[in-house]
């Protein structure tokens, strides 16, 4: 059983590393939820009836340990910011923010979808699916330098994309 769950924590690491992530956008925070997760797992690891389906059952509970652990964050910082003066210089609103963001998300989406179909694929599993090298490499049955050599093209165009994306949205 033990030599089971290594796998599956060796498995599903990064998967589970990344959802939190995502959400909390700190490492230290993150790494904490990533171990609360496993110990869950390896608690119910007999009650989990199809095996196959672990790592969404995975990426779920760190995802939900995440948006628990921002909604006791958000109690302490807002017990914290109602202390504090309100600041006198004019800030851009915290929506004006998250919208532009979802829009640069969105442009950039747009602007890998315009790689090569070779490009794209490991674009796309090294930065959506957060998978290593050497994963991708086993997954598309490539070699590790072919590999390396289609994400180094891929950044190359994309660092080109989103450089002409920024200098647009500080024009417009």
């Amino acid at each position: 059983m033990d030599g089971d769950f290594e796998k599956i924590y060796q498995l599903y690491y990064n998967r589970v590393y990344h959802a939190a992530f995502r959400l909390t956008k700190d490492h230290k925070h993150a790494e904490d939820i990533l171990q609360e997760t496993f110990i869950k797992a390896y608690q119910k690891i007999d009650q989990i009836e199809k095996i196959d389906k672990i790592g969404a059952w995975l990426s779920t509970t760190a995802t939900r340990a995440s948006i628990d652990f921002l909604r006791k964050e958000k109690k302490v910082v807002v017990a914290e910011i109602d202390e504090l003066p309100l600041p006198k210089c004019e800030a851009r609103s915290i929506v004006e923010e998250h919208c532009e963001e979802k829009d640069m998300e969105e442009a950039i989406r747009r602007e890998v979808s315009t790689l090569s179909p070779k490009l794209r694929k490991v674009f796309y599993l090294k930065y959506y699916g957060h998978l290593k090298e050497s994963e991708i490499a086993e997954r598309l049955e490539l070699s590790a330098s072919a590999v390396k050599s289609r994400l180094y093209r891929a950044r190359i165009c994309m660092k080109k994309q989103v450089a002409d994306l920024v200098e647009q949205n500080q024009t417009a």
